[in-house]
């Protein structure tokens, strides 16, 4: 007996242990480790990669000279055509990057210039984030690539057609970071209190543990991704903890109901959890299927804003779906205690 025992499986002890720990659910949970630990090693080192509502930045718009007002000599484009719409992008981008700057946001605008008659003329804008918080340092920089620009786009006779380069300050504060993981933090207590009440106090423990490893998994992601965190990161957060409790309210309430209708009787905790899943999971891919879809189009058609809200939402969306799958099932049949009636002995 014992020697049959000592050559059980691991996996097999693991499942007929006291704690009815589901099938592989210690193999699922070294993804998220994993992950969880390469994002804390990354905040320690390397830090969020901050965007420009942190960092501040600097804009300007260039004129195109698609009405060839500017004169023959002038080279004329138009941003309608797009090798045009892409030459000026590169043209700017080797003045930043001669500069140790990149392009944060490229986009398509208007300019009027009064000596030439000019008015809502094709320009591009251009914000590009600053490396330094000295302003005079900035001022200085930002002075020397407008000269570079005009140069670039032989502009020395009309240097009005290349704006002048304005500094954007950043909001200088976390306090919006503070309000939204307080914000999200409430909210979670409220809704797994309700859960606990609704159900049972694993749903408590599961919740909190749940809410918790989601927005510890996403956060590291994007750390991992090097996605840009600029003040739509509660959006990204907030999505996380809307497709969590939603999660657990479907396990728990596909629970409760085939529990009541005795459809899971007699079976182990582990067993509960893993037929709930199975029930659950195909209208579960179709809803993710969806969302994907929308994230996956969003980051590939949006501006650069809107871009970066979509990449972390996507990370929020394969977060959730992964931890409901493979880690909640797990952490339920850990938790969860069976309610048994006491019998009276003297009865």
């Amino acid at each position: 007996m014992n020697k049959t025992k000592n050559k059980m499986p691991l996996n097999q002890k693991i499942i007929n242990s006291k704690f009815n720990i589901t099938k592989n659910f210690l193999y699922f949970l070294i993804v998220p480790a994993v992950i969880i630990l390469v994002g804390i090693i990354l905040l320690c080192t390397l830090g969020f990669n901050l965007g420009t509502d942190f960092t501040g930045a600097s804009t300007f718009k260039v004129y195109v000279n698609d009405e060839d007002k500017l004169g023959e000599e002038i080279v004329s484009y138009n941003l309608d055509n797009k090798d045009d719409y892409n030459v000026i992008r590169e043209k700017i981008e080797v003045v930043l990057e001669d500069n140790g700057l990149s392009i944060r946001e490229y986009r398509t605008t208007s300019i009027s210039i009064t000596n030439y008659l000019i008015e809502n003329g094709q320009a591009v804008e251009v914000v590009y984030q600053n490396t330094v918080d000295d302003i005079e340092l900035i001022e200085a920089q930002n002075n020397d690539i407008r000269s570079s620009l005009i140069t670039a786009f032989g502009y020395a006779d009309v240097q009005e057609a290349i704006s002048s380069v304005d500094f954007i300050p950043s909001y200088g504060s976390y306090n919006w970071a503070i309000g939204v993981v307080a914000g999200i933090v409430f909210a979670s207590i409220i809704a797994i209190c309700y859960m606990a009440f609704r159900y049972d106090m694993s749903a408590f423990i599961v919740g909190l543990i749940q809410v918790a490893l989601d927005i510890f998994l996403t956060i590291s992601l994007i750390l991992v991704c090097r996605i840009t965190i600029n003040l739509s990161m509660g959006i990204i957060l907030f999505s996380t903890l809307i497709l969590t409790i939603v999660n657990l309210f479907h396990f728990y309430s596909t629970i409760k109901n085939n529990i009541k209708s005795g459809k899971l009787a007699n079976l182990k905790n582990n067993d509960i959890a893993n037929t709930t899943v199975k029930e659950i999971t195909m209208s579960r891919i179709l809803v993710y299927v969806i969302l994907l879809t929308i994230a996956i189009l969003f980051s590939a058609l949006a501006v650069e804003g809107v871009r970066e809200v979509s990449l972390g939402t996507l990370l929020s969306i394969v977060t959730t779906f992964y931890t409901s799958e493979f880690i909640l099932p797990g952490l339920w049949a850990t938790c969860y205690k069976k309610k048994t009636k006491k019998i009276n002995k003297n009865s």
